[in-house]
């Protein structure tokens, strides 16, 4: 039952991943222009960032994916905690 318990809290929590990472795409654009990115293969040319600025992740990108590893530790360490005591 423990076993089941915890499939059930790991499912809802990579859902829930799963749907912030998909707001936050479309939130930000990710999706919004397929046509100049389906050509991108037969130019050749890799796109790079027009200056070093551009290239740097934005605070709210590290604090982001900080707080998804910390999310997936925590996970894992429910796991293991679970595993031990059941």
């Amino acid at each position: 039952m423990i076993f089941y318990l915890f499939f059930m809290i790991y499912l809802a929590a990579g859902i829930l991943i799963c749907g912030a990472l998909f707001y936050w795409a479309v939130k930000n654009g990710q999706f919004k222009d397929q046509d100049r990115a389906r050509y991108f293969p037969l130019s050749g040319v890799d796109p790079e960032p027009s200056d070093a600025s551009a290239a740097k992740w934005p605070k709210s990108l590290v604090v982001s994916v900080a707080v998804l590893v910390g999310a997936l530790i925590a996970q894992l360490v429910t796991a293991l905690v679970l595993s031990v005591m059941g």
